[in-house]
């Protein structure tokens, strides 16, 4: 009897692998000052996949239309400073939607979709809900989280992202990450999802 084993890649070396590129945008929103939260964006007729903006301020944002080739927003055509760069969960959300697809789900049925992230081991559970106009998404990781609130609201990890991202397409409207809260291994994600 002969078993046949793929060696996976350590965890400290896959977790080093997404560490860089989080650091590159953190620096970047550091160092312009952006102290607004994400705000995920669908697709539209000018954009071929999903983008994040993160503004200067959260005050009201006046999100500035988003291309393919849109990167800053420099507020010269009156609309918000900030940056608006793919999610970190991308790559990783196209993977996943071999299993699920969440574009053609709609939020009613986007909460049970989400579950193929469990099913990866990726998440524990993964919770939707609706309350006062406002939807919390509360993801348990595996891992403890890192619990940098300030990363979570501006640039999640690939996971969260990839979740978040999945909510995007899922409702094509924007996300708007309103809060973050950490409780142990679970994340809430407090959002407003539309106009």
């Amino acid at each position: 009897m002969f078993l046949v084993t793929e060696r996976s890649i350590p965890q400290k070396m896959s977790d080093a692998l997404v560490e860089g590129n989080m650091e590159v945008v953190r620096t970047i929103t550091r160092e312009l000052n952006l102290t607004g939260n994400a705000t995920f964006l669908p697709k539209s007729a000018v954009l071929t996949e999903e983008r994040v903006f993160i503004p200067l301020h959260q005050s009201t944002t006046v999100l500035p239309r988003v291309d393919d080739g849109f990167v800053f927003s420099t507020g010269l055509d009156g609309q918000s400073l900030g940056i608006a760069v793919p999610p970190s969960g991308l790559p990783l959300l196209k993977e996943l939607e071999q299993d699920a697809d969440f574009e053609h789900t709609g939020l009613d049925g986007v909460e049970e979709k989400l579950q193929t992230f469990v099913g990866f081991n990726l998440l524990r559970t993964v919770t939707l809900k609706q309350r006062d106009g406002q939807w919390d998404l509360i993801l348990e990781k595996p891992l403890l989280c890192t619990n940098d609130t300030t990363l979570c609201r501006q640039f999640p990890c690939p996971t969260c992202s990839a979740a978040l991202t999945a909510l995007t397409r899922s409702s094509r409207q924007n996300v708007c990450v309103q809060d973050v809260t950490h409780h142990g291994k679970a994340t809430t994600f407090h959002l407003k999802i539309g106009d």
